[in-house]
């Protein structure tokens, strides 16, 4: 009987819906407890949000802290349509004259024209055709009259890898073989009494491919490739040229430039995000929505409702801040032993200064200014222009002392106290938030922390809510059965006053 549920069948009443009115005076507290819950995962996801500006101004900070990003070369050719050059970073810078006389070529046998509408065609008689490449290497392909086709002649080739491709010319309707490689040292040799039967006369002596013929500053070189490697330096040859074309290697200024430009806008825009996400205030009347009150809502409502309710999440958040001050510590401070002072002139670059980045001064009614960087680009570029082993080490150098010795940093580059301070930080945020990657009951993180505690207390509440709900339907049960008794009563006395 316990189990019986009878929802106003003699009261009339709507049973289940005044049940439901008072579960939601029970619900009061668990729905206390989710929009807590949904709070922190709210605030766990700006976190995730920062954590990826953090991160990605940490790689840019990690490329900049090696002598590699500052020494890269570029190669500038005075005529492309020649010859094009790209430097590594090994290379030297220097110039250099190039004229080529001749390019590279393939070997290249054409058969002659052949009575073939198409590859799908049979050949008209038996015989062998033997096609041999470079190194020896050689192919036999059988023909019967009536049974094989060109196509299966032309796979067979290509597939054999001797270094030699068939094909067929649909317009002129000849076949033609060329060697893949390049130079003297690619050849193709045809031989069989197969051979006439695609247009080829039978060879005595294989047709050889060309050598590239380049003068170097003056010098005469061969190569078997339309390429060639000289001094970290690789020249692609595109025509012959009768008056040398001038390469010159040089380092590549604009892209240091391109680093630290992008690294101080990347920084701007953490700053903004950071007082963005610190300075705004929590708007306390807006809590996160329970799901019965989003049935009464449209999604746009939904959607600018959840937008006030996560506004000041992180409002005085003590990570975002700290590193936005550790930041700031990190590129005013100057490098010690870049400089020196003689006579009140100062020779080196120790500070950001010197290469044109400053912090932005006050401006009335710009305070959102404040703590960005400003860069004067020309003033870069004269630096890098006229000391640029000075602006690499204002970035990569390094430090003999211990990291926990309190000058490491002094003696630190700008990118390495970066690299440094900002791997702080992502510890910081990380040990709060947690990888992400685990489930909730598993995370050991600040947030995962009091994300599993009110688990536990909203499970306890689910629990009594259960409870309580079992027992209204008990009792209201129970008071039907004792109207229906009741009616059943006052039915008898009514029999029997009416005999």
């Amino acid at each position: 009987m316990s189990n019986i549920k009878l929802s106003g069948m003699v009261s009339g009443l709507d049973t289940d819906t005044i049940i439901k009115q008072l579960m939601q005076v029970e619900r009061a507290p668990l729905d206390k407890l989710t929009q807590q819950k949904q709070k922190i995962a709210w605030k766990r996801d700006e976190y995730r949000e920062m954590n990826t500006m953090l991160t990605s101004i940490r790689s840019l900070a990690d490329k900049m802290r090696f002598s590699t990003t500052f020494n890269k070369q570029s190669a500038t050719s005075s005529n492309t349509s020649v010859v094009t050059a790209n430097a590594s970073s090994t290379a030297t810078s220097g110039s250099y004259a190039i004229q080529v006389d001749r390019l590279a070529s393939s070997a290249l046998v054409t058969g002659a024209t052949v009575s073939v509408d198409s590859t799908k065609s049979l050949v008209t008689a038996n015989g062998t055709i033997t096609i041999e490449g470079a190194n020896g290497k050689s192919v036999d392909v059988n023909m019967t009259a009536g049974t094989t086709t060109y196509d299966s002649i032309i796979k067979q080739v290509n597939a054999a890898n001797v270094g030699v491709t068939l094909s067929f010319d649909s317009i002129n309707k000849r076949f033609v073989a060329s060697t893949s490689a390049t130079g003297e040292s690619a050849t193709i040799l045809i031989t069989g009494n197969g051979a006439t039967e695609l247009g080829f006369a039978t060879m005595a002596n294989p047709q050889k491919g060309s050598d590239a013929s380049v003068q170097v500053n003056g010098q005469l070189m061969t190569f078997a490739n339309n390429a060639f490697e000289l001094n970290g330096v690789r020249f692609d040859l595109k025509g012959v040229s009768t008056n040398a074309t001038s390469v010159t290697v040089a380092k590549d200024t604009g892209n240091i430039v391109d680093q630290i430009k992008s690294f101080v806008d990347q920084y701007n825009t953490l700053v903004d995000k950071v007082n963005e996400k610190t300075k705004a205030v929590p708007i306390r009347s807006y809590l996160p929505l329970t799901d019965e009150q989003k049935e009464n809502m449209s999604e746009k409502q939904v959607e600018l409702w959840e937008t006030k309710a996560k506004t000041g999440l992180l409002y005085r958040d003590d990570i975002l801040t700290d590193a936005l001050s550790s930041l700031r510590s990190a590129l005013m401070n100057k490098v010690d032993g870049l400089a020196t002072i003689s006579n009140g002139v100062k020779t080196g670059i120790d500070t950001i200064s010197d290469i044109g980045i400053t912090f932005k001064k006050y401006v009335p009614g710009l305070t959102g200014e404040l703590g960005k960087l400003d860069l004067d680009e020309t003033k870069l570029k004269d630096a890098i222009a006229s000391n640029p082993d000075g602006v690499m080490n204002l970035f990569t150098k390094t430090s003999t002392l211990d990291p926990k010795d309190k000058n490491y940093q002094k003696e630190s580059g700008i990118a390495e106290r970066l690299y440094s301070t900002l791997n702080t930080q992502i510890n910081k945020v990380m040990k709060r938030i947690g990888t992400g990657r685990i489930s909730d009951a598993a995370d050991g993180s600040q947030l995962g922390e009091q994300i599993r505690g009110l688990n536990s207390r909203m499970d306890v509440l689910k629990m009594r809510m259960k409870v309580a709900e079992d027992r209204y339907y008990k009792q209201f049960t129970a008071m039907e059965l004792a109207l229906q008794k009741l009616n059943s009563k006052g039915s008898w006395l009514t029999s029997q006053l009416g005999q």
